[in-house]
């Protein structure tokens, strides 16, 4: 398997002082040299232009259009510079020439887009003002796009006038991260134990052979992926190994699944008849409780 490097590399030209974010792999060497030799044939003159300058110009515009501003990022910053290195060295309006597009830039630096627009004008002179270089049609409709809130510049002042290089982009919504559930069966446990004794009845005393029986039946549940309207409890209590059971207690089954909190799956047995029972039937004596991801099985018996 072929592996590529990436680098990074900001050139510096002592005699007229040009910066771009150049990227290149270990096979784009030809790329950054005849980068660099143009470059050295460029030279700065005195423009009172800055970035600044530029990002409150097209903040302005979007102002006027009752559109929010942009903040600028440091991301797109870099970007913008490597974008306006490539468009005025190699003519790479579009990235197809040397493979540096306006999304690769902003990805390679960092930020996680969602969608991204750039704006640049080249060679221009004078008193220098948006309309100078933004001409309407597609670029007033990048301009306008209400989802960018973040922008990147860079300008090039040179013997050819001046060059400006605009990023805009949205960051990608954050996937919300699932809910990681911390509670089983011991804590359902308790606070059952601690509403029967609110309620005025008995805690119940756990028993081995009737946590067997929850165990099987919560693993029936995961497996199902779904309750199952107690469809497995008595062919799970018919079981050759557990009939004993059956025939020594009086057996009840209590299932819940999708609750949150423990405290959350006992209100609601609360409210449902049915299942008020476990909470409050002082008939009740023995019982134990499986719990995970939310399902849960209690199993009580008398």
């Amino acid at each position: 398997m072929r592996l590529i490097f990436l680098r990074f590399v900001i050139l510096a030209i002592t005699a007229g002082l040009s910066i771009g974010l150049v990227v290149f792999t270990n096979e784009g060497q030809r790329l950054v040299s005849s980068i660099r030799q143009k470059m050295e044939k460029r030279v700065e003159v005195k423009s009172s232009l800055t970035k600044t300058r530029v990002l409150e110009m097209v903040n302005q515009w979007r102002l006027d259009n009752k559109l929010t501003r942009l903040k600028i990022s440091e991301s797109l910053d870099k970007a913008a510079e490597a974008r306006l290195a490539v468009v005025v060295m190699n003519d790479d309006f579009e990235g197809k020439i040397t493979g540096l597009t306006s999304e690769k830039a902003v990805k390679i630096n960092g930020y996680d887009y969602e969608l991204v627009g750039s704006l640049y004008g080249l060679d221009l002179t004078g008193d220098i003002d948006l309309s100078s270089w933004i001409g309407g049609g597609e670029s007033e409709k990048i301009l306008s796009e209400k989802k960018f809130v973040d922008a990147g510049v860079a300008v090039d002042n040179n013997i050819n006038g001046t060059q400006i290089m605009v990023i805009l982009a949205s960051k990608q919504n954050q996937k919300q991260k699932p809910q990681i559930i911390s509670w089983g069966g011991p804590e359902l446990w308790e606070m059952i134990n601690k509403r029967r004794i609110e309620r005025g009845v008995n805690a119940l005393l756990k028993r081995d052979e009737l946590c067997t029986i929850a165990s099987i039946r919560l693993n029936q549940l995961l497996e199902l992926n779904n309750l199952d309207g107690h469809a497995g409890f008595v062919p799970t209590l018919n079981r050759p190994d557990l009939k004993w059971i059956k025939e020594k207690y009086d057996i009840s089954e209590f299932l819940i699944m999708g609750y949150q909190t423990p405290l959350a799956v006992v209100n609601a047995w609360e409210h449902t008849l049915g299942h008020k029972d476990l909470l409050t039937g002082g008939q009740y004596v023995w019982g134990c409780v499986y719990a995970q991801n939310t399902f849960g099985v209690a199993i009580t018996a008398f």
